[in-house]
């Protein structure tokens, strides 16, 4: 059994597991180096411990998760695909396209600062106010900082990375998605709103009292997004494996996909490379790792020795990641639903370390 494999058999069994599902891709120079997928769709059906109808049901490369925060790949490839549609960059002022960003103090905020958590929006949107759709009380929100003042992991940005999407192109964000991502590269299991039909292929997420839902299975997880409808820029997306390796291949070869520039060579490159220099940030205002639009460049505390070697990626609060070596040599997914039943027991990030440790180790 090779190392990965163990790891994720240790994180599915035993009295407490880390997860109930799991699944490894990796390939080296396009080739596929790994797949392993261990564990079942769910555990528990409440937080009493009641079995689950899919307990039996076994995980496999193509089980759909809950992608959660890896959404705001596909949102910020979409936006930018959308802008070089339109003779645009990623300078692009958001007050030209959004009427509330017409207004002091977000008049020259752009698609970049959006994308790249330098815009001033606070990390959530928390707003307890009747009376008004969600949507209107998300869009009467107000920046916390000046834009390009700070780097702020925000899912706020990212709500509105996915309303400036629409925005210029006129489509809903999951038709966007679909056109300028999914069908380009033949991604037929990565949606939101997966419908009832789908739930026998669907990781469980978690069983939430607060707010009443109870076992959150087939809908998505973010309360956030959530609350706004499941379309947003920040969550919502599910997939497979399968569909996020493509991916991630993608993002690898700098846009290309089966001989096909499905990702502008501008914005591969605007993904995949640290923009934090360009930007004008404050040394004292920038976290640990470099900040591409959309990914995360060198974050050692997840990709381990990864990292080092250039790897981007981005993790989900679900117990989702995807690293990529862009120009390198590898990609790695890793799904689990680590927040089935609970959020509260598993410390996904040592197993995410450790997997990225594995796979490095691979090829030595």
């Amino acid at each position: 059994m090779n190392e990965i494999a163990r790891l994720l058999d240790e994180a599915t069994s035993g009295e407490s597991p880390a997860c109930s599902a799991a699944v490894v891709l990796v390939s080296s120079g396009g080739r596929l180096l790994v797949s392993e997928a261990r564990g079942t769709l769910a555990r528990a059906a409440d937080d009493r411990g009641s079995p689950h109808e899919f307990a039996n049901t076994p995980a496999s490369v193509d089980t759909l998760f809950d992608l959660a925060s890896i959404t705001k790949l596909f949102t910020a490839a979409a936006l930018l695909t959308v802008l070089d549609e339109q003779g645009l960059g990623p300078g692009f002022r958001v007050a030209d396209a959004i009427d509330e960003y017409r207004v002091d103090g977000l008049s020259a905020v752009t698609a970049e600062q959006l994308l790249s958590h330098t815009a001033g929006w606070p990390a959530e949107w928390t707003d307890p106010r009747s009376g008004q759709s969600p949507w209107a009380r998300f869009r009467s929100g107000q920046p916390g900082d000046q834009a390009g003042s700070v780097h702020r992991y925000s899912c706020v940005s990212y709500l509105w990375a996915g309303l400036l999407a629409e925005s210029l192109s006129g489509e809903r964000l999951d038709a966007v998605i679909a056109r300028t991502l999914l069908e380009p590269l033949g991604l037929h299991d990565t949606m939101f709103t997966p419908g009832a039909e789908l739930r026998g292929r669907i990781a469980a997420t978690e069983y939430q009292s607060v707010p009443d839902r109870g076992l959150v299975h087939g809908e998505v997880h973010d309360e956030t997004a959530w609350a706004l409808g499941g379309v947003t820029g920040n969550a919502g997306l599910f997939g497979s494996a399968s569909d996020l390796l493509v991916f991630g291949e993608m993002l690898r070869n700098g846009g290309r996909h089966q001989g096909r520039q499905v990702l502008p060579e501008w914005a591969a490159a605007a993904m995949t490379t640290n923009r934090l220099d360009d930007l004008g940030l404050a040394t004292d205002q920038r976290p640990a790792y470099g900040q591409a639009l959309g990914s995360r460049v060198g974050d050692a505390d997840w990709m381990g020795p990864l990292a080092a070697l250039g790897a981007i990626g981005h993790t989900g609060f679900t117990g989702t990641s995807l690293i990529v070596e862009p120009g390198g040599r590898r990609s790695v997914v890793f799904l689990t639903n680590r927040v089935h039943p609970t959020r509260h027991r598993s410390d996904i990030r040592d197993l995410r370390l450790r997997v990225a440790d594995a796979v490095v180790r691979l090829e030595e």
